[in-house]
């Protein structure tokens, strides 16, 4: 436990600082972590006795993160583009290979990679980009955050509330398993108070970012992300319990690897994004 708490430590200010940042410095950090999550979900198919094109799909990985940067300057809808250029290009793939033996399995495990990896953590960049009113007035006024960096804050605050209810929740009052083959500790006990965490945090978020909408999208966050965090979750679970490995690798101390510390937070960023775009279209901020 406090190999875990020094190295979130340690780790957390940077990545906050970066996406204060913003611009090319969180484009490169995204980048980083998609090199190294295909890496890492490579090694997890490689125990199942699949084999994805490392490659291929980190070329594809960056490309979901591309379509995503470039979006803005272009009316092509480029995030398609960049999903069927994953789809031909892992086939391609295939194709030129000499000895085409388990090319079904390597261009499915490829995409695969592409798509979990590249198209969930490009997300990060999206919402930190995204058109946004300014933030209200709010306590952190004099750190001039930009409304995209306040969004992706929010979406932290909300995915470690929910992690950190759920496991003291869990402790305390878990009795009922949630799903015991892919993750034996996670309790719907522990669940509804990772619920009940991240509603609370993404109401006073809202009010600690000065975030131009209603405590009802604040509750919306709450529910939405401890939703997606925990599905997220359990998706990594079930990819090393098929492969038979524990942790997707060990670059984080006390935390095993890239994945197994964001797993939730690439489903909850995916979530999130989707409804701050829901909110702007109904006028609630």
């Amino acid at each position: 436990m406090l190999q875990r708490i020094i190295s979130a430590l340690v780790l957390a200010p940077i990545v906050l600082l970066i996406v204060w940042l913003g611009g090319w410095w969180m484009t490169a950090l995204i980048a980083a972590a998609i090199v190294i999550g295909v890496a890492e979900i490579g090694r997890i198919f490689a125990a199942g006795s699949l084999h994805p094109r490392p490659a291929v799909a980190t070329a594809l990985g960056l490309a979901f993160l591309a379509a995503v940067v470039f979006q803005s300057r272009t009316t092509v809808n480029l995030s398609g583009a960049a999903l069927a250029l994953a789809v031909i290009g892992a086939l391609l793939a295939e194709i030129w290979r000499g000895d085409r033996t388990g090319s079904l399995d390597a261009w499915a495990v490829t995409l695969a990679s592409a798509l979990y990896v590249g198209g969930l953590l490009a997300h990060f960049v999206l919402l930190r980009g995204i058109a946004a009113p300014p933030l209200r007035p709010n306590p952190l006024s004099g750190l001039n955050l930009a409304p995209g960096a306040a969004w992706i804050f929010a979406t932290f605050a909300v995915t470690w509330a929910s992690d950190s209810g759920a496991y003291f929740a869990g402790r305390a009052f878990g009795r009922t398993k949630m799903s015991p083959r892919l993750s034996p500790k996670k309790t719907w006990e522990g669940f509804a108070g990772g619920t009940l965490a991240a509603v609370g945090a993404g109401v006073g978020i809202i009010a600690l970012l000065g975030l131009p909408v209603s405590a009802l999208v604040g509750v919306a966050l709450g529910l939405i992300g401890a939703v997606a965090g925990t599905l997220g979750d359990l998706a990594e679970s079930m990819l090393k319990r098929q492969a038979g490995v524990k942790d997707s690798g060990n670059l984080i101390p006390g935390h095993g690897g890239l994945l197994d510390r964001v797993d939730g937070l690439m489903f909850a960023v995916m979530a999130l994004a989707g409804v701050r775009l829901i909110a702007q279209v109904f006028g609630l901020g």
